[in-house]
Formats: C-alpha cells, sequence, structure tokens
C-alpha cells in the first residue's frame, strides 16, 4: 500500500486561504495606517497623489473604525489615540488566530488520513485487531499522530517497520479440522454421566495423537477441533490416526451404545500469528477452508485440497473426487480396514 499524500479538505482549505487573504489585509492596512506617519515629516505631502491617497485612505479607516474601537476599548496611550497601532495589533491577532485554526484542522485532518490509510494497510495485510503486532503498530501510529503535520516517509517507515514484523509472525502451517458425526443423535436416550465419559476419553485419546504428531495449537469446541500443525504431513496423519483408533475406543474404550466416528479436513497455507495467539481467535481463509473439507467428507475419512496434497508423498493414498469445495478440488482418504 502505498500511503497518500496529506491533502486538504474543503474547510482546511477555505480556512488557509482566508489566513492568506488577511495575511495581505493586514499588510496593507498597516502600510496604510502606518506610512502616513512618514509622509507627515515631508512638506505639503497631500500634494504628491501617492501620499495624498494613503493619507486621505487612512482618515477614512480610523474615521470609520474609531468610535467602534472607543466603545469597546480605550485608545489612548500615552496621551495619545493609538487607535492606528490598535487596528494593527487586532488584525494580526485575528489572521493568527485563523492560521492556528487551519493548521489545527489540518492536523485533524491528517490523523484522519492516517487512521485510514493504517487500517487499510491492517485489512490488506491481515494484521489482527487486538494482536501483538497491532499493539506495536498503535503505538507507532500514536507517535506519529503526536506530530504536527503527517511525514509521508516516516509513516511509510512505520508500515515498513510492521510489515518486517508480520513476516516474521507469517508460517506455512496446516489446519486439520475434526468433527464428531451425529454427536447430538448418540446423546440422545444415553445416560448424562456415560456420555461425559465417553467424550472426555474421545478427547485424551484425541490429545495424544496431536502431541504425537507435534500440534502447535488446538481450539476445542463441545465435539469437534481445530488444530493447527507445521507441516501438511502430519495434520493429514494426525486424522488418519485418528480414525484408525475409534475401532479400538468403540470397542474397549467408550461405554455409550453408539459408536463414534469423524469427519476430517484438512488445508494448508500462510497464515500470520505468534506463538502468544490463541486459535480461536485467528480468522483465515486457510482455516476456513479446512473446515469446509470437514463439513463435507463422509464419516471416517480425510477430505484435503488435491493443490495441497499433490507435492506429498502420501499422495497415493488419497483418491480424487469430482467434489469442488471453495473452489478447490477436493481428494479423500479411507482407511483401507474400512473399505
Amino acid at each position: 500500500m502505498v500511503y497518500r499524500e496529506a491533502r486538504k479538505s474543503f474547510v482546511v482549505s477555505f480556512l488557509f486561504t482566508a489566513r492568506r487573504l488577511l495575511g495581505i489585509a493586514t499588510f496593507a492596512l498597516a502600510l496604510t495606517l502606518l506610512a502616513p506617519k512618514l509622509f507627515l515629516l515631508f512638506d505639503n505631502p497631500k500634494g504628491a497623489s501617492f501620499s495624498a491617497t494613503l493619507l486621505d485612505a487612512r482618515d477614512v479607516i480610523l474615521k470609520k473604525a474609531s468610535p467602534l474601537l472607543h466603545h469597546y476599548i480605550p485608545t489612548n496611550i500615552a496621551g495619545a489615540d493609538r487607535s492606528d497601532w490598535i487596528l494593527i495589533g487586532l488584525a494580526i491577532l485575528v489572521t493568527f488566530t485563523v492560521g492556528s485554526l487551519a493548521q489545527r484542522s489540518q492536523h485533524s485532518f491528517n490523523r484522519g488520513l492516517l487512521r485510514a490509510s493504517a487500517q487499510e494497510w491492517r485489512e490488506k495485510e491481515g494484521v489482527k485487531p487486538g494482536s501483538a503486532l497491532d499493539k506495536q503498530l498503535e503505538s507507532k501510529l500514536r507517535v506519529a499522530e503526536s506530530d504536527n503535520a503527517v511525514n509521508r516517509q516516516d509513516l511509510l517507515k512505520v508500515f515498513a517497520e510492521t510489515k518486517k514484523k508480520l513476516d516474521s509472525f507469517g508460517r506455512e502451517v496446516a489446519f486439520l479440522a475434526v468433527d464428531v458425526v451425529g454427536s447430538a443423535q448418540m446423546k440422545a436416550g444415553e445416560d448424562p454421566a456415560s456420555v461425559q465419559y465417553d467424550f472426555a476419553e474421545y478427547r485424551k485419546l484425541v490429545e495424544r495423537i496431536f502431541r504425537a504428531r507435534g500440534v502447535l495449537k488446538t481450539a476445542w469446541t463441545p465435539d469437534g477441533v481445530m488444530a493447527c500443525f507445521a507441516h501438511v504431513e502430519d495434520a493429514c496423519q494426525a486424522g488418519k490416526d485418528v480414525i484408525k483408533s475409534l475401532k479400538g475406543f468403540n470397542r474397549d474404550v467408550k461405554i455409550s451404545k453408539a459408536d463414534y466416528s469423524v469427519r476430517c479436513g484438512v488445508n494448508a497455507g500462510l497464515v500470520y500469528f505468534d506463538d502468544s495467539t490463541p486459535l480461536e481467535t485467528i480468522s483465515d481463509r486457510v482455516i476456513d477452508v479446512a473446515g469446509h473439507m470437514q463439513k463435507h467428507a463422509e464419516p471416517n475419512t480425510v477430505l484435503i485440497a488435491r493443490k495441497v496434497i499433490e507435492p506429498l508423498r502420501q499422495l497415493e493414498e488419497f483418491t480424487h473426487t469430482s467434489q469442488v469445495i471453495d473452489g478447490y478440488e477436493a481428494s479423500v482418504w479411507r482407511d483401507s480396514a474400512t473399505v
């Protein structure tokens, strides 16, 4: 993203234009009121057209302005009427005030541009709200906002530094989504204590398999789990291991009537996160696709995008299907012992 140079809004442009016009008017007023004082040192100053014009203009201004000044403020200083100096001082004050307001308005507008550019950059680069990287960026933005003007090079430096840090958080990882098939029906008519025991034992089984395959993060729902692995092979093998282990689990561990079966979906790609980011707070299309693969999988199968599985040695274990999920052709693994 290229940060746009700070521009001016209509209000800001109007204020800066007003300041310039007031500056010109103040200079003209000072010239009109003070220059005639020099001409008075010469003989017959009204004999020359230029000096006569300035003297007449000074008289007109003071004649119109003095009564108003006398009404609100004292104009006699050290025994002399100083209406001319007071008028010039007031003009300078008004010009300065408008100029200051214009600068403040421009600064406020620049801060809005800064925030808009930062938000656009966040969305483009996938910086998650509330993440450690987001907090660092926010801290740098506040420093930039404290300046009287938005410095484009400084702001680009902030984005570049944050992008460098973001790249260090980017990792090629794989996600395995596992869900128990028909969990609601399995609980119907069963003793709640038995159901609770079975699901607790099922979770222990899955967690043991995940740890053995080097799981990085997990996020559990009541009957399902999303797991993150460093390699696609590990995610696929973890799904296979869960399916293969269910035969012994159904025979020797669970005490409720219904047998356990699961659907598994796998996907892989570049995801931005750090070690402190909980998996359930990460929102990314890579994870979404893994979840969608799981929803479309048949019981006791692992469904994965073919483009993800093609580079792997395990390709021969997967069968190409006619399913297209989120734009990806899907391949499926089935336990040969159950086929």
